[in-house]
């Protein structure tokens, strides 16, 4: 019997001798019933935590006094005056210049690292890259704590000036420090978009440039910048729309001259101008909206999580990486990225040590009373135990909730369901954080559900769902549906083939899907903000200090939650480097 029949449901004409095969069919309407049913789901939290809010944040934009309902009118008032208003509209183009800024020093930061690591070996590539991705598992509030560090009045550059008979300068609070904070929180969405495009070309194509004589140059400029193009564009736009939506890194480094719209649209909820803030809210969402769509024509989704190409992958030692100027350069600026990512993390950790009541660089004496402090103090282990609550609740819901939808795309023959359920399923990425977050605070403190953990539960799952989903996604389409067909094909059922054969098979993936979403749900800091008032998370309790004054205690709390990030990424890079293949060898043969 072949695949294809089975998959159309069509049973063969036994053959004389052989024992006739029987393939249990269920009805269309309850295969549609399934479906639908692993979908719901989807359905009931993306109708919850996404278009309710939404259409309250919508609605509130075109009333007069920012309510939601009509009954008071209707008006476009707060749309004009967002080109009106003179400060919203220095708003906006701050909001602008800052997503340049931070989308040009992001390439040129990359683009030369990405190029290094595609020509190197790939086991040498993994580790480097390893070592480079290390800061995006660590929170985003502990790196932009670790650049207040270094970029503060008393920080450790201000230190070495003044140690040389200099004045200080004022390098926090302002736009160098807000591009710098945003270029270390995008690089490594660029790099692994910029590193999946370039090992997609195929080599073969600069091996017969260089054989019909072309100079390095014209290889560049001819071929491989003509195919990495796409992947150069559709990066750049991510990395753009993603800085426009940025809150928390204009919150900390930034000044009053930095505010930023989402920044700008949490001061108005501050002062309970709705109106305002659901309008330049709903105008950032377009933007975004069409920034997402043209990146997704250019690349496809490959610019949420990109795959390296099928092109035949780095140096050989038939072609070895050439000793030239671009190599050399190349180097240097991977040096310096990986400087740029880790040593303001390497910072954080003697500051947790010091003895006295404030931070300071080198610190002061030596003790562990902050770490204590950490994991005695009801502030701190409150703020723990919520994070681990919601993070184990999420790790839970997102990968079962995944695995029902994948299931359906995989099974579903019509492409525009698929489309569909990709484009639902991604729509919290979209959506601007911010105002997924006054939304969300807007219906929950209407339901009364502000403050409790089982109204930021729904919220975080939204978020790491579709990352669980593109995990799980992958697994099932790389598993060989033979193996279930033959199941069906002896007589059992499809409930049971998928949870007896499917599911044991993609264990791995399930497993990383879990871990995604707890990691995404401990870390998440803006949605948590509006949603947990006098009940904070983890990173709400860190962002508040860092707003307020800093004690060492956030330090100490910074070296633990880097603490399992640095063991892990030491584990995998030592599964990286080579080993020596110790062969047994046969006696009588090591005799002769």
């Amino acid at each position: 019997m072949s695949t294809s029949q089975l998959r159309d449901g069509i049973a063969p004409a036994p053959v004389t001798g052989s024992i006739p095969v029987m393939e249990r069919q269920r009805p269309p309407s309850r295969a549609v019933f399934t479906r639908w049913l692993l979908v719901l789901p989807l359905i009931v939290i993306i109708g919850l935590a996404v278009l309710w809010p939404m259409g309250s944040i919508l609605l509130r934009s075109f009333t007069p006094e920012g309510t939601a309902s009509f009954s008071d009118g209707f008006t476009f008032e707060h749309y004009a005056s967002i080109f009106a208003d003179d400060v919203l509209r220095n708003v906006t183009w701050g909001t602008l210049k800052l997503g340049v800024y931070s989308t040009v020093g992001t390439v040129i930061f990359t683009f030369p690292v990405a190029y290094l690591l595609s020509r190197l070996k790939a086991r040498t590539a993994g580790v480097l890259l390893l070592v480079l991705l290390l800061p995006f598992w660590v929170s985003i509030l502990v790196r932009l704590f670790s650049y207040t560090t270094i970029l503060g009045r008393n920080g450790i550059i201000n230190g070495i000036i003044k140690f040389f008979g200099g004045d200080g300068v004022e390098l926090l609070f302002n736009t160098p420090a807000v591009v710098i904070g945003m270029i270390a929180y995008l690089s490594p969405y660029m790099l692994l978009i910029l590193y999946a495009g370039m090992t997609g070309i195929d080599q073969s194509l600069v091996t017969v440039a260089k054989t019909m004589g072309a100079s390095g140059m014209q290889i560049f400029r001819r071929i491989i910048m003509p195919l990495i193009m796409p992947s150069l564009i559709s990066g750049s736009l991510l990395v753009f729309v993603l800085a426009l939506g940025f809150f928390l890194t204009p919150a900390i480094l930034g000044g009053p001259k930095n505010m930023t719209i989402p920044v700008y649209i949490e001061q108005q909820i501050g002062i309970y101008q709705w109106g305002s803030a659901s309008a330049t809210g709903i105008v950032l969402a377009v933007v975004s909206l069409i920034g997402y769509a043209i990146a997704m024509r250019i690349a496809g989704t490959s610019i949420f999580i990109p795959s390296a190409g099928a092109g035949s992958k780095g140096s050989t030692q038939a072609e070895p990486l050439p000793k030239n100027a671009t190599t050399a350069v190349s180097w240097i600026f991977t040096v310096a990225l990986m400087a740029f990512m880790i040593l303001p993390l390497l910072v954080v950790v003697p500051t947790a040590f010091g003895d006295t009541s404030q931070v300071q660089f080198p610190p002061k004496g030596f003790t562990l009373d902050w770490f204590s402090e950490v994991l005695t103090s009801p502030t701190w282990t409150d703020a723990i135990s919520k994070s681990f609550v919601v993070g184990l609740s999420v790790a839970i819901l997102s990968p079962l909730m995944a695995l029902g939808v994948a299931r359906v795309i995989q099974q579903t023959r019509r492409p525009w369901v698929k489309s569909l359920l990709m484009v639902v399923s991604f729509a919290p990425l979209v959506i601007p954080v911010i105002l997924l977050a006054i939304g969300n605070f807007d219906v929950q403190n209407g339901l009364r559900m502000t403050g409790s953990t089982i109204g930021l539960i729904p919220l975080h799952v939204i978020i790491s769902y579709p990352l669980a989903l593109l995990v799980i996604t992958n697994a099932l389409n790389r598993q060989d549906r033979a193996l279930e067909e033959a199941a069906w094909s002896m007589g059992i059922s499809r409930i049971r083939t998928f949870w007896t054969i499917v599911v044991p098979s993609i264990v791995p993936a399930l497993m990383a899907a879990a871990v995604l979403s707890f990691v995404t749900s401990w870390d998440e800091a803006v949605l948590s903000y509006f949603q947990t008032g006098s009940y904070p998370t983890l990173p709400v309790q860190i962002f508040s200090l860092i707003k307020s004054g800093v004690t060492p205690a956030v330090p100490a709390i910074s070296v633990l939650l880097m603490l399992p990030v640095v063991i892990v990424t030491l584990v995998l890079i030592i599964r990286q480097l080579p080993r020596k293949s110790k062969k047994l060898q046969n006696p009588a043969e090591a005799a002769q």
